[in-house]
């Protein structure tokens, strides 16, 4: 790819990115459910639509960067939802005993759905755990349920999609081995992993905290410094243990407006600019990926998937998982009907997908259609129920004022 197709290609990229949110709201509808029939049309309309090829053995390490710069950012905005202890042990539950169970129930099901083997299975299973705030968020916003289901949702949707990660990340490296997954090794990795990122996010405060002495009252100097830190702290984990930079990215984004109170939220309008074009250029461009040759085969087996997910395993996985809460009936149902697929998984499949395929692994090459495929369903109905379901369950809020739409973060505006 020379030159020329590697602007067009950026410019198209971007300008899908940016247009894809422009119009969102113009529809009423998230701009998530353009950005990825865009970004599908794109990179098969035109063939300087590659990431691969545009940005070379750089696109997945730009990917996990990009990821941690907007979990950074889910991070922050979870400070402002504050926990009462019955909240905290409910988000314990679904974010680590949901992810097991989740992972061996979507396991079965894409075994039985797809009849790949054993390892694709048990990968495609791990993917499929993670949530996310730029999906969950806008949802949320939308569907506008009672504060409390909205911050458990909202802190499960943010703190699974480290856990999520790094437990395919650990399928991944037993596959690339050709290993059977050892379930003590795999908790000894697990472990290992959240050490490092823990670590790389006690690094990363440390650079806000000086850095932000040095910005002053400068919001373009503290914008910067809140980015370039994310950035260090993420790519540095990273090259120890990948995806532990997304650890160290959520504990930097809870804990950095309590280092420097005050400073965070002046800068946060700037960084917010920052995490929206994030968002929309990584949707476009991991979808550009995928090809319609690619989904052959796949539509009606993921339409199954999707349905078991979002009908079967996440209602009576909530339910089981919120027992003797002090959540209401229809509280826990609303709680089991939101779990969207988004960025973490779409960005763990593209980086994983290339790597498998090259190294022959069987029907690797259904990793990324498949997600893709999921990511769409999910979307597309927690987008067309969440709202209705709601309402049927008297969970709805009056609609918010002019002042706090105002003050709500652009990705989660309910037009956005």
């Amino acid at each position: 790819m020379d030159s020329e197709e590697v602007f067009v290609g950026i410019a198209i990229i971007v300008g899908l990115a940016a247009a894809c949110q422009l119009i969102a709201p113009k529809l009423k509808i998230p701009a998530l459910v353009l950005l990825l029939p865009a970004g599908f049309i794109a990179g098969n309309a035109f063939d300087a639509v590659d990431p691969t090829a545009i940005f070379g053995v750089a696109f997945t390490p730009l990917v996990q960067i990009a990821v941690g710069i907007i979990l950074f950012h889910g991070g922050l905005e979870l400070v402002e939802e504050r926990l009462v202890k019955q909240d905290r042990t409910i988000i314990f539950r679904l974010v680590l005993v949901g992810a097991l169970i989740t992972l061996a129930a979507a396991t079965v099901t894409v075994a039985l759905f797809l009849g790949v083997n054993t390892q694709i299975s048990l990968l495609l299973g791990a993917i499929f755990v993670v949530s996310g705030p730029t999906v969950v968020g806008p949802r949320l916003a939308f569907a506008r349920p009672n504060a409390r289901v909205r911050r458990i949702l909202a802190w499960e949707g943010t703190l699974i999609d480290p856990v999520g990660a790094l437990i395919a990340v650990l399928v991944f490296q037993a596959v690339q081995a050709s290993e059977e997954p050892s379930v003590g090794l795999a908790i000894q990795l697990f472990a290992k992993a959240i050490a490092i990122g823990a670590i790389g996010g006690l690094v990363g405060l440390a650079l806000v905290w000086v850095g932000m002495k040095l910005a002053g009252p400068s919001r373009i100097l503290g914008t910067e410094v809140l980015l370039f830190s994310v950035v260090i702290a993420t790519a540095g984990t990273n090259a120890v243990f990948d995806d532990s930079g997304l650890v160290a990215a959520v504990l930097m984004g809870m804990v950095a407006p309590l280092i420097v109170k005050g400073r965070v939220a002046e800068v946060k309008p700037f960084f917010d600019t920052i995490v929206n074009a994030s968002i929309g250029v990584l949707f476009i461009s991991i979808s550009a990926l995928v090809t319609p040759e690619s989904l052959q085969g796949l539509m009606l087996p993921c339409l199954g998937i999707v349905a078991v997910l979002v009908l079967v395993l996440r209602p009576l996985t909530a339910l089981l998982l919120t027992i003797r809460s002090t959540l209401t009936l229809k509280e826990r149902i609303y709680v089991g009907w939101m779990a969207p697929r988004g960025i973490v998984a779409a960005s763990t499949a593209a980086s994983f997908s290339g790597a498998l395929v090259a190294l022959g692994v069987p029907d690797s090459e259904v990793l990324l259609p498949v997600t893709f495929l999921v990511i769409v369903g999910t979307v597309v109905f927690y987008s067309a129920t969440a709202v209705p379901m709601a309402g049927a369950l008297g969970l709805r809020e009056p609609d918010a004022g002019p002042d706090e739409l105002v003050d709500m973060p652009e990705e989660v505006k309910p037009l956005a």
